[in-house]
Parts: structure tokens; sequence; C-alpha cells
């Protein structure tokens, strides 16, 4: 018996030596010829391999990027490009293509993008295998294109193997499994995560909503809701994770010798008696465990998106409308963000294709934008455009470059009594710059009789669906005849403020305290009231007076400053704009509060002038 053990250690030995050895005078040849890492296949389908241009990069490793594609016409124009943007040598990438069952014009984008990569692109190599035969769906799709049936499940995992088996007999460093409802927008994503030589890591990918592509508990082989979602989520917690569960984006480090696949589990989870689901995500998620083998989510970095997935009984159209979302929600975070190659342009789906520009029914919308601060500008342009907005920049007044007799030619005097509700300090010059802009738009109104505008701020986000759901609020807003001067998009509620509906309304609120002026509708009527109260002799900032002027405001001295508060204001419900970022999340910064404060014993000793 122990003859039996030590012939089978030393037969390990001596296949890992052998490997190793292998391993070494394989890399060592590579580094001297210059030969290719990656051999070819003779297995695959149309491999094709191109030649290697300059010097190899010999520090990063080689990458197999595993693509599995079903009825993705509407997103392969913006994954394609991104995919191929990545900043990364392509000499050191293969790439594995199937493709099948496809009821769009997948296989069309597929067939002209491998040809036009071939020619112009340095991959190491690139495998395909599109089928273009019906049946165009399988015999158990029996609801809809996007239904997930046992039989799909079987293929995929049957596919995912392939490719893994593929990979290894490459000599592949890692092995990349990414799907295209993925938006690798960070262009340094594989260089970044290839250096963590993680056995098993995902970056995480945002939604616009409560999904990403990794489960923070699993319980009987099922997503199980925690706490850590959503602290990893929200980036409440910044590093990389061990989860039960990541997908859509998988990197796999193929020098480790065990790793999990998706074959179903030998070892059953002791703490269930429910068989393991037939589903590759879920198979590789128990094997994993099984093997005691840790999966990884990184949100060290903004990596990109995904999109949620359907519902198996939705038709594919509605994934259309979810990747116009996706790529609003991705264009507030990153410039550039979700772009597409000239190559690939004339497949944009219809609905991000340029469009005439609008106002969305107002006489004018604005942007407000600081001239130092172009990074938000080129975001918020990019938003608008896909939006289809028609807008008028807005040059912030900038409180850094205000100065004290600056302010005395304007007629701005701060009220004596303001002092923050938070941090008790007086008001800032970003304070009073971003009060200036608001009011200098209000004059813009009303001197170019504009009846109604939007006024919008350059760090914001717009819910899902922005447009129809502006146009149903505002449909409401005419049905009901209501009497209005301000409706606010965009706010910051205090969580202990109950605010009634406006009587017959589904989205329409009586407006109680709040903070923030992320954006709002306003009529000539409403500024003309902001105008007439003669706000900046006694100057709070903009955010204070509103709730003032509609007479909500719990500071009875601030409201006695203003003895006209007859500002109509209303609120739309659920709110259709938020903020990029929240105070103390990674990568905010606001330029009213973090600015210098203003001096109210010099601004006293300076004489008033006339307003604008």
């Amino acid at each position: 018996m122990l003859k039996l053990k030590l012939a089978g250690i030393l037969r390990v030995k001596f296949r890992f030596i052998i490997f190793t050895i292998s391993s070494l005078v394989f890399v060592t040849f590579f580094t001297i010829t210059g030969c290719k890492l990656m051999s070819s296949d003779e297995h695959m389908n149309n491999v094709t391999h191109q030649s290697n241009a300059g010097a190899l990069d010999e520090a990063q490793p080689t990458v197999f990027i595993a693509l599995f594609i079903r009825n993705k016409a509407h997103t392969l124009p913006y994954f394609l490009t991104l995919l191929q943007e990545l900043d990364y040598p392509k000499d050191r990438i293969s790439l594995w293509i199937r493709s099948d069952h496809n009821e769009d014009r997948t296989l069309e984008i597929l067939t002209k993008w491998i040809n036009l990569i071939k020619k112009s692109d340095s991959y190491h190599s690139i495998s395909s295998q599109i089928i273009d035969t019906p049946p165009f769906r399988q015999i158990d799709q029996t609801k809809s294109s996007v239904q997930w049936t046992p039989k799909r499940f079987r293929h995929i995992i049957r596919l995912k193997e392939e490719a893994l088996a593929a990979a290894k007999k490459i000599w592949a460093d890692f092995i990349w499994f990414l799907d295209p409802d993925a938006f690798i927008i960070n262009n340094q994503t594989l260089k970044h995560l290839t250096k963590k030589k993680k056995r098993i890591v995902a970056p995480m990918l945002v939604s616009g909503g409560l999904y990403s592509n990794f489960w923070a508990g699993m319980e009987n082989y099922y997503y199980k809701r925690t706490d850590q979602y959503k602290k990893i989520l929200d980036r409440k917690i910044i590093d990389c994770f061990q989860v039960p569960m990541v997908h859509t984006a998988v990197l796999m480090n193929l020098r480790y010798i065990t790793l999990p696949d998706f074959q179903e589990s030998k070892v059953k989870n002791i703490n269930s008696s429910v068989p393991i689901p037939e589903d590759d995500i879920i198979r590789f998620a128990v094997n994993a465990k099984n093997m005691d083998i840790p999966l990884e989510i990184c949100n060290d970095l903004e990596y990109g998106a995904l999109l949620t997935p359907l519902e198996d009984e939705a038709e594919l159209a509605q994934d259309f409308a979810q990747l116009h979302n996706l790529k609003i929600e991705a264009a507030a975070y990153w410039y550039p963000s979700m772009r597409v190659s000239n190559d690939l342009k004339q497949w944009i789906p219809p609905m991000d294709q340029d469009r005439a520009l609008s106002t969305l029914g107002f006489d004018q919308v604005y942007l407000i934008n600081l001239k130092r601060r172009p990074d938000r500008l080129e975001k918020m342009k990019n938003v608008l455009k896909i939006l289809g907005i028609k807008y008028q920049i807005v040059e912030a007044t900038d409180g850094k470059l205000l100065t004290m007799n600056q302010l005395v030619d304007l007629g701005v005097e701060p009220l004596s009594s303001y002092r923050d509700p938070y941090s008790k300090r007086v008001m800032t010059y970003g304070e009073i710059g971003c009060f200036l802009s608001h009011y200098r738009i209000w004059n813009d109104m009303v001197q170019n009789r504009h009846e109604t505008a939007l006024v919008l701020e350059d760090d914001i986000r717009f819910e899902p669906y922005f447009e129809l759901q502006l146009h149903r609020l505002f449909q409401e807003v005419a049905d009901l005849n209501l009497d209005w001067d301000l409706i606010y998009l965009g706010r910051k509620r205090p969580s202990n403020v109950t605010e009634p509906w406006v009587s017959g309304s589904n989205y329409i609120v009586e407006l109680g305290y709040s903070y923030w002026t992320l954006g709002y509708v306003i009529s000539s009527r409403g500024a003309m009231k902001l105008i007439d109260a003669k706000p900046l002799r006694k100057l709070i900032p903009v955010d204070e007076f509103l709730p003032v002027m509609y007479n909500r405001h719990s500071n009875q001295e601030w409201m006695s400053a203003f003895p006209t508060r007859n500002l109509k204001a209303f609120s739309a419900e659920p709110l259709l704009l938020y903020p990029t970022h929240y105070t103390g999340e990674i990568g905010h910064f606001s330029d009213t509060e973090e600015s210098v404060i203003l001096n109210i014993s010099q601004a006293k000793n300076c004489s008033s002038k006339d307003e604008l």
C-alpha cells in the first residue's frame, strides 16, 4: 500500500517536472526565435493565424478570448469596437468565436468583422464557427428566441468545455469567457486583470440598476441577497472580493493546474439536497466551491457595463431599449463610452442612430457647465446626443474666479443670518457662483420670452426611459391642468419628509423641503417670481432659496427675508435625474461645497450696487 502511494506521488511529481521543463523550453524557444507561443489547433474551424508585427511584448501573458454569440446584432457594433480597442498586444490574443441559431443580423456582422480583422489586425489566431442554417431556434425554445432551455444550457456548456480544451491545447496563459452583453469600456481592463495573477477573476460591470456579474450569496444553487452585494456594487468597499459566483466576463488563469470546469459536479454540495441545475455558470461556481477554488470580483476600477438579462417570455426588441438606456448610463460616467468603429456604424440599431435633435417640447434646454470642467461637458454632450436633446450651454459663473469687487458690481450681498445647516459655515464662493449661474438662466428666459425651459446641471445621470417618463409626466400636467411654476426632475429629499401626491396624479407630488438643483423645469412666470424676490441682495444658496420661495423651509429667519413666497413648485415622482456621484463616493467632488468661504465682514464693508 505504501509503495502504491509512493508511486502515485512520484508519478505526479514526475509529470509536474516534465510539464515545468516543457514550459520553460517552450517559452525559451519562443523568446529566442520569436516564434508564436500559441500553436495552431487542427480541430478548430476556419483558423486564421496572423503574422507577428514588431517585437513581442514579453511582459504580457497570452490570452484566449472565448465568444459565444446569439442574436446580438444590436450589441455587436459596441461590443466588438470595445474589444478591438483593448490596450493589449493583439498578437498575444487568440479569438475563439462560436455563433448559431440567429434570427437577426448577427451572422452578417460577424462575417464582415472577422474578414476585416483578418486583413487589418494582428490577432495571434482567429477561430470562428458560425452556423447559418435552420432551425433558427432550438426545439425546446417555445416562448421566445431569448429563452434559456435545457438544450440551450447543454449547448453552451459543451461550447465552453471545447473552448477551455482549445485554450489549454495551445498553451494560453489565460482564457477569458466574455459575453457580448458585456461592454469593457475601460481599455486597460485586460492588462490590469492579468497583472493580478488571480486564479479566477472578473471585473465588476454595472447595469444602471442592481444587476451585476457576480453574486455575493448563494443558497440551494441560486442567488441569495446579502448586504455585502450592495457594498461591493456601490463601491462602498474597494478591492477584489471572494464571492460564490462570477459570470459574463470571467478570466481564468491557466497557469494553475487545478481549475474548475462546466461539467456536472462529481461532489454534491453537502448543504443542499437540491439537484445541481443544468446551468453553465452555476455548475462552474459549484465546481469551484467543491474544489476550494476562490472566485473573485474586482471593483477597484470602473471597468464597464452589461445588459440585464431578459425574461424567457421577452421579445428580442426589448433588449434594444435596454441597450439604449445602458448607453445613456455609461455616457454619464465614461468619456468616451460605448463607441462604434467606422467599420461597424452601418449596423448601429435604429434607436441609437443619429436623429433630429429637439428641446423635448420646451422652449429651451439649458446645460450649466464650468469652463474648467470640460470632462463633465464632454460626458453630457454624449448623453444628450444619445437622448436627442438640443441644448444651450451656459458657462457657469466660476466661484474660484470671483472677487469681492465683482460681487459688489453685481450687487451681491449674502444674507447675514445664513449659516450652512450642517457645517455652520457662511456661504462659499462656489455657492455664489452656482446661484449666479441659475439666476442668469432665469433672466435669459424672461429676456427671450421663453415660456418653459429645462435646466440641467452637468453632474447628473438620467433614469432609464427618461424621454418616455418625461412625456408621461407632462401629459399628466396637461390632463390635470396643473398650475405650476417649477417642477423638480432631480433633487435630494430628506428621509423624514412626507410629500403627498397631487390630487389625481400618479407622477407628481407636493413639495416638502429639499436640496439640490440637479434638474428642473421652470415657467416664465416662475422665473419672474424668483427674479422679483431680488435674491442677490440677501443671497443664500440656490437650493435653499427655492424651498423658501415655495414656502417649505424650516428656517423662519431666512423665510422672513423673502416676504412674497408664492412659487408653485412640485416634483416628479419617481425622480428622473440623480447625481452621478454622492458625497463620500470615489469620483465625487463638489465645486460649490469645496471652495473658499466668503469673508462676510469684508463683504459688509463693500457698498452695494444695482443688480443684473
